[in-house]
């Protein structure tokens, strides 16, 4: 993901003359639509992800279905659960990825065109939200989704072993345990089911967590999450 990111602020410091803005009905918001092609950025986020997504259910499914003693050959990558996943959650990383990025990008650059900031402050400007995305967001998004297709993987292998009814919740039971895993530790659900739907709200340790990114069928609960899931069998 880090090229990505690179390649975009390449794309956007090629664009940042500010001097059309007010000629011909140009706008401050064409502008910054045309800072890059968004459409053309998250197809290429769509592009780098799908391999390490697919890779990672596979893997993971090969794992969980040895765990409960067959055979990893027995695990099928290829059923309709695991190819919907793997296609539409490659679409929606991208998608979300680069509404993100445009959301900083405009955040950052919209007020600072109107003050009159010269191109060179403007570039500090993308440098920095760029930077910070080729760092930092990207290892938090790929470490992230891994994770969520780790889960997803175990949970499919788990549903074709035929030997398992349920999945559990394990937080790494130490002192840096956050309440709201530590809240969850050691609970089973079954195994079409969430632990959280989107839309939830989690309250642990007087703090409250908000599941308004998804639904939570597997960890992790957030971002650095440390959880694991572990079979129940039948």
């Amino acid at each position: 993901m880090a090229a990505q990111f690179n390649q975009q602020k390449a794309e956007i410091l090629a664009h940042l003359d500010t001097t059309r803005i007010g000629t011909k009905n140009y706008t401050r918001k064409d502008w910054l639509q045309d800072l890059l092609d968004w459409a053309e950025a998250a197809g290429s986020f769509k592009t780098a992800i799908q391999p390490v997504v697919h890779a990672t259910l596979l893997q993971a499914g090969q794992d969980a279905i040895q765990g409960v003693g067959l055979e990893a050959s027995q695990f099928d990558p290829f059923t309709p659960a695991i190819v919907e996943y793997f296609q539409n959650r490659s679409i929606k990383i991208a998608k979300d990825v680069t509404y993100e990025t445009e959301k900083q990008l405009r955040a950052a650059l919209s007020q600072s065109v109107v003050d009159g900031k010269s191109s060179y402050e403007l570039r500090g400007m993308v440098e920095n939200v760029m930077g910070s995305a080729s760092t930092m967001r990207a290892d938090r998004i790929a470490r992230t989704e891994v994770s969520r297709s780790q889960g997803y993987g175990d949970i499919q292998a788990w549903k074709q072993s035929g030997v398992v009814e349920g999945k559990e919740w394990f937080t790494a039971e130490d002192e840096h345990v956050c309440p709201f895993c530590d809240d969850l530790d050691h609970t089973i659900v079954g195994l079409d089911d969430n632990f959280f739907d989107k839309g939830d709200t989690l309250e642990a340790g007087g703090q409250a967590m908000a599941m308004n990114y998804d639904d939570v069928p597997s960890c992790p609960l957030h971002v650095n999450c440390r959880c694991v899931l572990l079979p129940v069998r039948a």
